[in-house]
Order: structure tokens, then C-alpha cells, then sequence
């Protein structure tokens, strides 16, 4: 078997430098692998590392962990930068959720006097955070979350408590073993009464010896479907009477005075941010892991030879076979589409999360929510199955584990079910296009502009396809895409008012959303690339995300567009 000399460098070509964000990020991301692939705690070559025990293999994680921190302090990285180098490596660590959901939310929900305090310890990282929302009996149901949070004027502190079973705090990541410190989800009680949910800071484990603090009980969930996720330690965490100072409730937005006065937010739309900044994150980061799998694929692919075509003297390629083409190329598109169109949501949310820090406006939250929780949605389902097809276009090979098809599945598969699970949160998408159609108010939501459509469908042109390339036209691909969704809004809307349980269409009615959403985001990104030398095959790639036939045209230009990755 001939072996190919395979770059661990990125190939620099105006299109990868697109993907990657720029000329800056794409810089930044090569000096981050040039030190991840020549730092031997990094290396794969010294183990097999689906062979390792589960323990063995968390503790490979912590180590890689430690040493990121000290390549952080001195390469000078930023969070950024950090947060990358995390998401380059195999598998979860123990330190990921620091800065994608712990500093985030001290960022956004703190006080500037508490930030002046807790961010600088973070950023050092001299305590280790989590964050804990999930409840054994409650997950997207965040107002069924039982943990309570009591004030105690006589302490001027907060009595942190666990009241039942139900209330432990359940998968909480890096939280088993890892954390110090956890961003609690709980219901703030004051004389009896409930002003519902606040985060409140809470100290899990003595900072020298590592010990859990008083009142804390914490259990390391152990291992995870397909053995996913094996380094991070996630966590069942329950609170017995546990004190927290007052000055732990993070108070940006609602605060607790000394006399226990409750002063409550100015919008309460912040308490969906947590979630958001999550999801905002995810929406790129899985196209990224798709278009992993497609590309391992294609290598694979491209040198496997099986079986002659009629005419020809040598085995024929196993990538030239339509039945594999066809399945990696519309996998290729989905990935780039997941990709880009992820960014500018990610891009817009950072905007977003700088107007909010500097002057409390949150009239973007709804739109942003309401994108990031379709793009959860849309882009872990795609991605989760396409990693499955990538493994099965490689035949038998694809099966062993040094494919590295298992471990992408299991990490991309939990993201179905984390952050709320798929057919659950599809429920929101319904429930705003309900809404703002009710109330004749879509003009404010920009993600439900199609609205008009069904309001007034003739206002639109006819579809006009009389021959194969009609299909390559915008304006019917638009015309089936809205089509679409207009019949499965009315058909969601009688269902709605005659009190049937649309649990199940839902989820449908979400990726039809996303669907739309995602052609109009990527047809966007492609006009604004026209003039580079790769536009002819961006362009070819939104042509298979908007219409079956597309993937013929597909063909042309497909093979050349996997060369860059």
C-alpha cells in the first residue's frame, strides 16, 4: 500500500483563508496547530487512544488541559485562541466550558463590581467554573427547575438548597471532578415568596486541597453512549444548605439589596443568554465537525480502488461511484453552508453581547434566539447523521475505531440531546411564528420574514421551471422553499387551534424553517465572494443546499472545492 505524505499545515488558498474568517484567524489558527502537533502531550503517535481506558483517557485530557493553560500564559493566546485549541483536539476537556460558557456569563451577567473581582480570577484561571441549569427532572424546562436560592437577612447570604431529587443538578460538564466554582441555576426566595430564576456563584471545592466544600455533593456521572465526551467529567450535584454571600448573585440585570428589597431587571429577556451562548457557538463549530468527516471520507475514497467499470482496465475509484458521490458531495455543501452562515450568527451575537454589556439593550435577544435555537436544531441533526453516512461511504474500513468515524460520531451525536434536546426546543421556532403571525408583528423578527408569503401568497411570482436548469434560478428556489413552509405553518396553525398535540411535526416545521433560513443565509455569503477564484464552486455548493438537481452541477466543481481541506 502506497502512504501519502499529508501536510499537518493547512493548505493556504484564498478559500480556506475564507472559511476560517480571514487572513488574521486563518494566521492565528496555523500557529495554533504548528503548536498543538509539535508539543508531544498533544502527540497520538505514543497511544492508541481508543484503546485507552476510560480513566486513563480522562486523565490524558487533564493533562493536555494543564498543558494548554501553560501554552495560554506563554504564547500569550487569546480566550479565543484557547477556546480553539480546545475544539482541535480529540475530544472535550475537562477546562472547555471556562470560557465558552462560564466567563461568558460572568461577562454578560455580573455586575462591573463583581466582574472586577471574578473575571480576573477566571481569565488566570486560579478557579475552574461550570455552569449548572439541568436538573435531573427539568432540562429545557427551565421554569420546572426546583433548586432554590433563600435569603437570609440575619447572614445577609443566600441558603443554596436542593429540595428533592429531582433537583439535582444533572450532566453538569466538568463538574464531576474538575471545577472549583459552578454558576448555579436556582430560584431566588425572599420572605417566602419566588421571583424565579437567578445565577448565583457558588464555590464547589476548597481551592488547595480540592475537597468538596460543606453542604456540597457531587457524584461523576461516568461513561456516555457510544463512549463519547470520555474527558469531560460531567456531574450530579446536589446543595445542602449551602451559604453564599449576597455579592454572588450575579446582579447585572436583578439584584437583592441588604434590606432584602428585590429589585428585578429592566428586561427579562437576559435570562435566555446563557442558552443562546451556547448555541451561538455550536452553530459553526458543527459544521466544522462535518466537514471533518467529509473530508476523512474523501481521502479515503479517492485512494480506495474497487471493482472495474465496463471499458476500463483499472479498478475504478471508489469516490468516482455516483452512490458515493452523491452522498459526500451534498454533505460537503451542508458543511460549508453549516459553517458560514454559522459564522455571521456567531458574529452577530458577539455584536450583540458587546451593545448589551455597554447599555442593557436586549431588543436583538428574540431574533437571536430565536436563530440560535434553529441552528442547534438544524445543524446537529445534519451533522450527526451526515458523520454516519461519511463512515458508511467507507465500507468496512470505516468501522475501525482509528477511522476516527466513532469518536466524531459520539461527540457530535450528544449535541442532538445537550442544550435542549432536538424535538423539545423545535418547539420554540413554532411557537414564535405563532405568535408573530397572530400579531401581524413578523416585520420585527427579521428569521420570519417569509410570513408575508402566507399571509399573502400571491404577491410572490408563480414557479416558472420548464427545463432542468430552472431549478439553478433563486427566485423558484424561493418560491419552493416558502411554499413549503407556508403549508406546514397552516397546517401547524389548525392543528394549534383545534388542540392537537404538534409535539412531533414540530420538529419538522423547524428544519423546513431552517432550511430557508440557511439558503437565504448562504446565498448571501456567496454574492458577497463574487469575484474571488473560488466563487464558481461556492456557488456550485449553495445550488446542491437549494435543489436535488443541484448536486449534478455539484460534480463539476465538487472534487476540487475537497482538495482545500
Amino acid at each position: 500500500m502506497t502512504s501519502r505524505n499529508i501536510s499537518t499545515q493547512p493548505s493556504e488558498t484564498p478559500l480556506s483563508i475564507f472559511l476560517w474568517g480571514g487572513k488574521d484567524k486563518f494566521e492565528a489558527r496555523k500557529q495554533l496547530l504548528k503548536a498543538l502537533t509539535t508539543n508531544p502531550a498533544f502527540t497520538k503517535r505514543a497511544v492508541t487512544v481508543p484503546s485507552l481506558a476510560r480513566k486513563d483517557a480522562w486523565l490524558r485530557a487533564v493533562n493536555q488541559a494543564r498543558e494548554l493553560i501553560a501554552l495560554k500564559q506563554t504564547e500569550k493566546w487569546s480566550h479565543e485562541q484557547f477556546r480553539q485549541a480546545v475544539q482541535m483536539l480529540d475530544y472535550f476537556l475537562p477546562v472547555q466550558p471556562q470560557f465558552r460558557i462560564f466567563i461568558s456569563n460572568l461577562e454578560r451577567q455580573m455586575s462591573d463590581e463583581q466582574k472586577a473581582i471574578w473575571i480576573p480570577k477566571a481569565e488566570r484561571l486560579e478557579i475552574f467554573g461550570s455552569y449548572a441549569q439541568t436538573e435531573l427532572g427539568h432540562g429545557s424546562n427551565v421554569r420546572g427547575i426546583e433548586t432554590t436560592a433563600t435569603f437570609d437577612r440575619g447572614t445577609d447570604e443566600f441558603i443554596i438548597n436542593s429540595p428533592t431529587l429531582s433537583s439535582t443538578k444533572y450532566w453538569i460538564g466538568a463538574t464531576g471532578i474538575w471545577a472549583t466554582h459552578s454558576l448555579v441555576v436556582a430560584r431566588l426566595i425572599i420572605d417566602s415568596k419566588d421571583y424565579g430564576n437567578h445565577l448565583f456563584l457558588v464555590q464547589l471545592r476548597d481551592l488547595d486541597t480540592q475537597e468538596l466544600m460543606p453542604g456540597v455533593e457531587i457524584y461523576e456521572m461516568g461513561p456516555k453512549a457510544f463512549h463519547g465526551m470520555v474527558g469531560v467529567d460531567n456531574g450530579a450535584m446536589q446543595f445542602h444548605q449551602v451559604r453564599v454571600p449576597r455579592s454572588q448573585m450575579l446582579s447585572r440585570n436583578a439584584q437583592v439589596l441588604r434590606d432584602g428589597t428585590y429589585v428585578p431587571p429592566k428586561n427579562t429577556k437576559h435570562s435566555y443568554g446563557s442558552m443562546v451562548t451556547v448555541r451561538a457557538i455550536m452553530a459553526e463549530a458543527t459544521g466544522y465537525e462535518l466537514l471533518k468527516a467529509v473530508s476523512v471520507a474523501y481521502h479515503y475514497t479517492t485512494f480506495r480502488k474497487q471493482f472495474w467499470k465496463k471499458g476500463h482496465k483499472e479498478e475504478a475509484t471508489v469516490f468516482d461511484y455516483a452512490s458515493v458521490r452523491y452522498r459526500l458531495l451534498p454533505l460537503l455543501a451542508q458543511g460549508t453552508a453549516l459553517v458560514l452562515v454559522g459564522q455571521n450568527i456567531k458574529q452577530a451575537f458577539d455584536e450583540y453581547s458587546k451593545v448589551v454589556i455597554k447599555t442593557g439593550d436586549f431588543s436583538q435577544l428574540e431574533d437571536l434566539h430565536l436563530q440560535t435555537v434553529g441552528a442547534k436544531v438544524y445543524s446537529t441533526d445534519l451533522t450527526a447523521r451526515g458523520v454516519e453516512t461519511c463512515r458508511i461511504a467507507c465500507g468496512g474500513h470505516g468501522y475501525s475505531a482509528l477511522s476516527g468515524f466513532g469518536r466524531m460520531y459520539a461527540h457530535t451525536v450528544n449535541a442532538v440531546t445537550y442544550e435542549g434536546d432536538n424535538y423539545v426546543i423545535s418547539q420554540q421556532v413554532p411557537r414564535a411564528i405563532l405568535k408573530h403571525y397572530n400579531a401581524k408583528t413578523e416585520d420585527t423578527v427579521p428569521s420570519l420574514s417569509y410570513l408575508g408569503f402566507l399571509r399573502n401568497p400571491n404577491a410572490t411570482n408563480k414557479l416558472a421551471v420548464s427545463s432542468e436548469s430552472d431549478w439553478f434560478k433563486p427566485e423558484n428556489q424561493q418560491w419552493v422553499l416558502e411554499q413549503r413552509l407556508a403549508t406546514l405553518v397552516r397546517a401547524h396553525l389548525d392543528a394549534t387551534e383545534s388542540g392537537k398535540d404538534t409535539s412531533f411535526s414540530v420538529h419538522e416545521l423547524t428544519m423546513a424553517h431552517c432550511d430557508y433560513i440557511y439558503w437565504r443565509g448562504f446565498w448571501d455569503v456567496v454574492r458577497k465572494a463574487a469575484g474571488f477564484p473560488f466563487y464558481t464552486s461556492l456557488d456550485a455548493l449553495a445550488q446542491v443546499v437549494s435543489s436535488p438537481n443541484g448536486r449534478l452541477q455539484c460534480v463539476v466543481y465538487g472534487t476540487v472545492f475537497l482538495t482545500y481541506f
